[in-house]
């Protein structure tokens, strides 16, 4: 028989900090979503978003089950509107809160930074994207930035800065949308 070592008050802190980052719950929504194939079952999706403490909104549909980051209890650093649609590959860093409202489209693999953007080493700051909007596909939404309601954001454009309400937003020029009405 051998003598068992009792971890000291450092390992143990060690220990609960891992176990804080391993969300069990996460980990097992993405086990049962993994078989399902994209565009199928999206509802499905949304209850194991649910599950994990994700505010979501009526008749949102996720096409791809979303890459959720964060530490600690991130899923309810998150909320989603109703009637909300979500393609595949969606990135979501869960370091500040992130909201969206009702009716926003979101393409295939778009990106939500918290964490990222402002000053090196400046803390987390949250995302808004109001009513409406709609992201294109592999843009980049940085932390501290509000999306107004009704904007357009072209795909693949990184936003820094606040965007206006009716407002186009390209990789070359910014276009108010409020005048073709």
């Amino acid at each position: 028989m051998t003598d068992v070592a009792l971890p000291t008050a450092g390992a143990r802190a060690l220990l609960a900090t891992i176990g804080r980052r391993i969300h069990l719950r996460w980990s097992l929504a993405r086990l049962l979503c993994a078989p399902l194939p994209p565009f199928v079952l999206g509802r499905v999706r949304t209850l194991a978003l649910r599950a994990c403490g994700v505010n979501i909104g009526r008749a949102t549909n996720f096409w791809g089950l979303p890459t959720l980051l964060g530490a600690g209890a991130f899923g309810a650093r998150l909320r989603v509107g109703a009637i909300c649609g979500f393609n595949i590959g969606c990135v979501f860093d869960l370091a500040a809160p992130i909201t969206l409202g009702d009716h926003v489209s979101v393409g295939h693999q778009a990106r939500f930074l918290t964490s990222e953007g402002g000053e090196p080493g400046a803390a987390p700051a949250p995302i808004t994207v109001g009513d409406g909007a709609w992201l294109g596909s592999r843009c980049t939404i940085l932390g501290g930035v509000t999306i107004g309601a009704g904007a357009v954001v072209g795909a693949g454009v990184t936003v820094s800065k606040d965007v206006p309400a009716q407002t186009l937003v390209t990789g070359s020029q910014t276009v108010s949308l409020a005048r073709w009405r």
